[in-house]
């Protein structure tokens, strides 16, 4: 036996002692799955850990002894972005999801203390436990998701705690060599304004640790949202393409005025329907189904479920007066989208509607226990009530429905997820279009799309790239492929139009760290040799060494 298997042998038997069996996982079909993602990768899985909280540093010490390198997830499942599946080949999963613990609520000052390993799902239930007088904001991913995991890839949601990095009070943080520091007052005993004022003295260091490979958050301090007096949803839904521009033009002034404080979506076609339904293979014969879908089925099927060329959901919270007043503002703004429908609904309303669906689905000849599988968790979710409901559209291709585990990796599901930023207006709103309308169907996909304001200055395109693993793909090639080939053509044509990514998926990281600036490059990599000397911690997830190797994104 040569001498690495060896050491990794020895390796394995320490973390055996510290953890126990149980905890160390070197079974094959385990491992298999772990290095199974949403789309085709090469890197594999060598174990898998799960420490306790007390156990993580000296789990990590001994990979630094071996200079095995780590992977650390939370609830691995970073559906879309690569899942479970690390950065560099042969690395140790380091499973984080025994650590879920929540601690110091404060109500009165409305922040919480969640370890990396709580879920959505666990910190709503906990909320409502102690009296619902806070909220959280939640993604439309599985509530069984990590909120760290989430929240240190900038990930966001739907209300006006929606940019979920803006709203870290501290964080505590694991250092490859085993230092454990707290930022922000966290670093000071006793004090008072400890997760209250983030920046705490001196230079802040919480930003170092989101998308990045420089330490373990172990832990965040979260800011809650206080439950509001009064809050109401809205949705609105246009018929015509032009529409997306007004529709821009009349929600920046609200998010920018505070009118609106929610982070309004503006989702196409596509991307609503695939919420609604799968594709509608009983409707093809043998081989004739189209890729992408168009025509006059899809007018058929938008006008089945009542769904626009364009839709936006949105949510109003305040006093009553403000809600009013907001209300108001909104209606007058969206008055300029033509052949729009807007509703706002309370909950007053969606009662309503549930408890006599059978009658209104009679007057309005509308599926209205099909669309309340999607409005009642759409309404919740702007509450901060998370819904595996919302993952049903990444089944769009599938001929399968999903059995309600949602565990797409096992199911073959296909999807990548990119999200490109852009200046919040209708012009940029309109050229991010005309990139994903001319990308995706060369590729046989449908370009499902959801533009959100992110904030007052800036929108976020999310592409979604849905396919079936293990369907037949027309010309000999396999839709693993063409998904591929379509996400790099969509990065290029991106680039070159000066629009990138808010975050990646594992496989762009190669090409991705090492593009940009060379200098800023140069001191990202200067800090990893700083804080991980040995390079243990999840190598080319964001930061690399390889500072030789910088080039332009557009170029590469």
């Amino acid at each position: 036996m040569n001498k690495e298997p060896q050491i990794a042998s020895l390796a394995i038997i320490k973390w055996r002692q510290l953890l126990g069996d149980e905890y160390v996982i070197t079974a094959s079909e385990p491992l298999k799955l772990a290095a199974t993602a949403t789309f085709a990768t090469s890197a594999t899985v060598s174990a898998i850990l799960k420490p306790s909280r007390e156990q993580v540093a000296a789990a990590v010490a001994i990979a630094a002894e071996f200079s095995i390198p780590l992977y650390t997830i939370s609830s691995g499942k970073n559906w879309g972005y690569g899942s479970r599946v690390p950065s560099v080949d042969a690395a140790v999963l380091l499973d984080l999801g025994r650590l879920t613990e929540i601690s110091g609520y404060d109500p009165e000052h409305h922040l919480v203390t969640v370890e990396a390993g709580v879920t959505q799902r666990q910190l709503a239930d906990y909320l409502l436990a102690q009296g619902g007088t806070d909220w959280m904001d939640c993604t439309g991913s599985h509530p069984d998701c990590s909120i760290v995991g989430n929240t240190v890839e900038r990930g966001f949601g739907h209300t006006p705690y929606g940019e979920h990095a803006n709203f870290i009070g501290s964080m505590e943080v694991l250092l490859a060599d085993g230092r454990i520091i707290k930022t922000g007052f966290g670093r000071f005993d006793g004090a008072k304004a400890s997760g209250m004022y983030k920046w705490g003295l001196g230079p802040a260091l919480d930003q170092l640790f989101l998308q990045s490979n420089l330490g373990i958050v172990l832990s965040i301090t979260l800011w809650l949202m206080p439950k509001p007096e009064q809050f109401v949803a809205f949705y609105l839904s246009a018929p015509n393409e032009s529409a997306l521009e007004q529709i821009v033009e009349a929600l920046v002034p609200l998010k920018r005025s505070g009118v609106i404080t929610s982070l309004p979506h503006i989702a196409n076609a596509y991307r609503v329907l695939g919420g609604m339904q799968q594709y509608p293979w009983p409707m093809f014969q043998g081989n004739s189904a189209q890729f992408p879908l168009q025509g006059n089925i899809l007018t058929q099927l938008k006008k089945q479920w009542q769904v626009g060329t364009w839709n936006v959901s949105g949510a109003l919270y305040g006093t009553k007066e403000q809600v009013a007043n907001a209300r108001k503002q909104v209606r007058r703004a969206l008055r300029t989208v033509k052949g729009a429908r807007l509703n706002f609904i309370s909950d007053n309303l969606l009662r309503f509607i549930e408890t006599f669906q059978k009658p209104i689905a009679l007057i309005t000849r509308m599926d209205i226990p099909g669309m309340l599988k999607v409005l009642r968790p759409v309404h919740n979710m702007m509450k901060g009530q998370p819904s595996a409901q919302f993952l049903a559209s990444s089944y769009w291709r599938m001929r399968t429905t999903p059995d309600g585990r949602f565990d797409m990796d096992r199911d073959n599901v296909g999807l990548i997820w990119s999200a490109f930023v852009a200046p919040a207006d209708a012009k940029n709103a309109r050229q991010l279009m005309e990139i994903v309308d001319k990308v995706l169907p060369q590729f046989g996909f449908e370009p499902a799309v959801t533009l959100t304001l992110l904030n007052e200055r800036c929108i976020d395109a999310v592409v979604s790239i849905s396919f079936d693993r293990t369907a037949k793909a027309p010309e000999g090639q396999t839709w693993d492929e063409l998904a591929l080939q379509c996400r790099d053509r969509l990065y290029q044509t991106m680039f070159s139009h000066g629009f990138y990514p808010y975050r990646t998926d594992v496989d762009k990281m190669a090409e991705m760290v090492h593009c940009g600036d060379p200098q800023y490059l140069q001191v990202l990599a200067d800090l990893k040799i700083a804080l991980d000397p040995q390079g243990i911690l999840a190598p080319g997830r964001y930061i690399s060494v390889a500072s030789e190797k910088f080039t332009s994104p557009v170029n590469n």
